[in-house]
C-alpha cells in the first residue's frame, strides 16, 4: 500500500491520547459549535454594554463617582429610560420645509434691494433662513439646552447656559437686522420714486441701524419677518432639543445596549432552533443567554419598570 493511502487506528494509541481540558472536551459534543460561538460572542457584548448603561446611570455619564457596592452616599441615579426619536428622518424634514418655506416667505420681502428681483431676493432670504435655523438647532437646541439638563455637571451646564444665552441674542439680532434691511429697502425704493436720494445709503446699514434702534420697525412686512423668523429658531431649537435624549451620551450608550441586545436574540432564536440536538452545557448556555435578554429589556424599559 503506498504511504499517502496508509490508515492508521487510532486504537492503537488509546494510551497516547492526551486528556483534554473540561472546558475544550465540552466542544466534543457540541453540536453547532459555530452557532454557539456566535452566541457566546452576542452574550458577551450585550453583557457589556449592559455594564456601561447601568454605570452611566449611576454617574450620570462620568458626572459623578461610581461608588456602586460601596458604604458611601450615592447620588440617586437616572430613574428613567432614554428618551429619543426612532428615527432622524422627520427631524431632518421639518428643518428643510422650515429653511424651505422661510426663504421662499422671504422672497418677496428681499426683492425689492435685489438687481435680480424675486430670484436675488430668494438668495439673500435662503441665507439668513439657513442661518438662522440651523444656528437655533445646534447652538441653543442640540448643544445648549441639552447640556444644561445635567444637573451633577454643573461647570458645563453654567457654560451651556451662557452659550444659550449668547446664541439667543445672536439669533435676535440676526432677526433684528433682517426686518430692519426690509424696512430701510422699502424706505430706500419710496425715496427714489419721489425723485430724492440723499438717504439711499442708508440701506447698506442694517447692522447699525438694528444696534442703535433694535425695535424701530416701521412696516408690516418688516414685522412679520421678525415675528416669522422668531417663531422658525423656536421651532428649530425644539427640535434640536429632541434630536436625542436630553442627557448627552445617554441615547447613544442606550441605542448600544439595544443593537446589542438584538444581536443576541438573533444568536437565541438559531440556538433554540436546534434545541433537541444540543449538549446540556449548550442548554445552560442557551438559558443563561435568555435570561440575560430578560434581564436586558427590563433595563431597557427604564428603573421605573423594576419597581
Amino acid at each position: 500500500m503506498p504511504l499517502d493511502q496508509t490508515v492508521l487506528d487510532r486504537r492503537e494509541f488509546a494510551d497516547d491520547v492526551v486528556e483534554l481540558r473540561p472546558d475544550i472536551a465540552e466542544f466534543r459534543d457540541t453540536r453547532a459549535p459555530g452557532a454557539m460561538i456566535a452566541l457566546s460572542r452576542a452574550r458577551a457584548i450585550a453583557k457589556a454594554r449592559q455594564a456601561d448603561l447601568l454605570k452611566f446611570r449611576r454617574t450620570w455619564g462620568g458626572a459623578v463617582e461610581d461608588v456602586a457596592g460601596t458604604d458611601k452616599p450615592a447620588v440617586k441615579p437616572i430613574d428613567r429610560a432614554a428618551i429619543y426619536p426612532r428615527s432622524h428622518i422627520l427631524h431632518f424634514s421639518v428643518l428643510a420645509t422650515l429653511v424651505l418655506f422661510e426663504g421662499l416667505a422671504n422672497a418677496y420681502f428681499f426683492s425689492k434691494g435685489s438687481d435680480l428681483g424675486l430670484l436675488g431676493g430668494w438668495l439673500q432670504a435662503i441665507t439668513v433662513s439657513f442661518t438662522n435655523v440651523i444656528a437655533a438647532f445646534f447652538l441653543v437646541g442640540f448643544i445648549g439646552l441639552r447640556h444644561m439638563s445635567n444637573r451633577n455637571k454643573p461647570i458645563i451646564s453654567g457654560i451651556a447656559a451662557a452659550g444659550v444665552g449668547l446664541a439667543v441674542a445672536a439669533l435676535l439680532m440676526l432677526n433684528l437686522t433682517a426686518s430692519h434691511f426690509r424696512d430701510l429697502l422699502e424706505l430706500n425704493a419710496a425715496t427714489l420714486a419721489l425723485g430724492g436720494a440723499e438717504t439711499t445709503g442708508t440701506v447698506l446699514t442694517p447692522v447699525s441701524e438694528a444696534r442703535t434702534n433694535p425695535f424701530g420697525i416701521q412696516t408690516l412686512e418688516a414685522l412679520l419677518l421678525f415675528v416669522l423668523g422668531s417663531t422658525f429658531a423656536v421651532i428649530a431649537a425644539y427640535k434640536g432639543r429632541t434630536f436625542d435624549d436630553a442627557i448627552p451620551g445617554y441615547g447613544g450608550v442606550t441605542r448600544r445596549l439595544e443593537d446589542a441586545s438584538r444581536e443576541l436574540e438573533k444568536a437565541l432564536e438559531a440556538g433554540w432552533k436546534d434545541a433537541k440536538k444540543l449538549s446540556q452545557p449548550e442548554l445552560e448556555e442557551l438559558v443563561e443567554a435568555k435570561n440575560l435578554l430578560d434581564e436586558i429589556c427590563q433595563d431597557l424599559a427604564g428603573p421605573g419598570s423594576q419597581r
